[in-house]
């Protein structure tokens, strides 16, 4: 069963040894990821779906399987900041066969799969919150259209396991906010963050879907993908927007979705 889904950024800069080297803090983020934190200690899942949009998966939509999972942060100077999850094993394959009934997905087995920055950035932050990174399985969304990776999250609802399962949608809002930012600047950036952080708060994906699609590729997003996956398994209710914030240009959004809240608008078309 699912119990929580979480979206957070995955910016290097949020992982305490690259702060320290750096000398910038997130406040709001840091804040927001304390609050996660908590819960996540109450629930303590037993394995995680982690949506990473830079994984190395290649160009079709594939399941990540792996004995286990490794990355570091150390072409960010902190060597000694390493992710090691295991994988799911076969609670890992059962959800594959769940999501093949949704569209076709191939499985990548590999004994250790090499996680980019972006996912070890994730799951260090979950490991400083909850103390341990659970088995994990990995997808890249980014093979996926927007209203696919809604889909996505309305059908992984239907999911039935006797385990504690947890979303973790990692992934960036607008890298273009402002001048210096690494997508330079454009004002659709700011348009897409205000429909981005709307989704949420109405855990409804219709504020993102309004978007022209040049809006959305003016604004250089990473994570809307993830986002959507997060609006859907909700079932249009419950999630809480921790924090907004984006120091570098870049929107670094937070947003916590626990289970257990009543039917929403679209969790009736299930």
């Amino acid at each position: 069963m699912w119990i929580l889904g979480f979206l957070i950024p995955h910016a290097p800069i949020l992982v305490p040894q690259v702060a320290s080297i750096s000398g910038v803090n997130c406040g709001k983020t840091f804040s927001s990821l304390s609050a996660i934190g908590r819960t996540l200690k109450e629930t303590r899942p037993d394995f995680l779906l982690l949506l990473d949009p830079h994984a190395r998966t290649g160009y079709s939509f594939k399941i990540v399987h792996a004995e286990k999972f490794r990355g570091s942060l150390a072409g960010f100077g902190a060597k000694t900041v390493i992710a090691a999850p295991a994988g799911a094993g076969e609670e890992g394959k059962a959800l594959s066969l769940h999501i093949n009934s949704l569209f076709p997905v191939s499985d990548r087995s590999e004994e250790i799969f090499s996680l980019e920055y972006s996912a070890v950035v994730s799951l260090v932050l979950l490991e400083l919150a909850l103390g341990y990174i659970p088995p994990i399985v990995l997808i890249n969304p980014l093979t996926l259209s927007y209203s696919q990776a809604f889909d996505l999250g309305r059908h992984l609802r239907g999911f039935s396991s006797e385990k504690k399962w947890a979303l973790l949608a990692s992934g960036d809002l607008s890298h273009c906010l402002k001048k210096g930012a690494p997508g330079g600047y454009h004002p659709d950036g700011e348009i897409l963050d205000r429909a981005i952080i709307e989704s949420l708060e109405k855990s409804s994906p219709d504020p993102v879907f309004a978007l022209s699609p040049e809006t959305v590729l003016n604004a250089g997003e990473c994570g809307m993908r993830s986002a959507l996956c997060l609006i859907g398994l909700s079932g249009g209710k419950g999630i809480e927007v921790l924090s907004y914030e984006a120091p570098f240009g870049v929107g670094y959004a937070t947003a916590l979705w626990k289970a257990g809240h009543s039917e929403g608008e679209f969790d009736k078309e299930m």
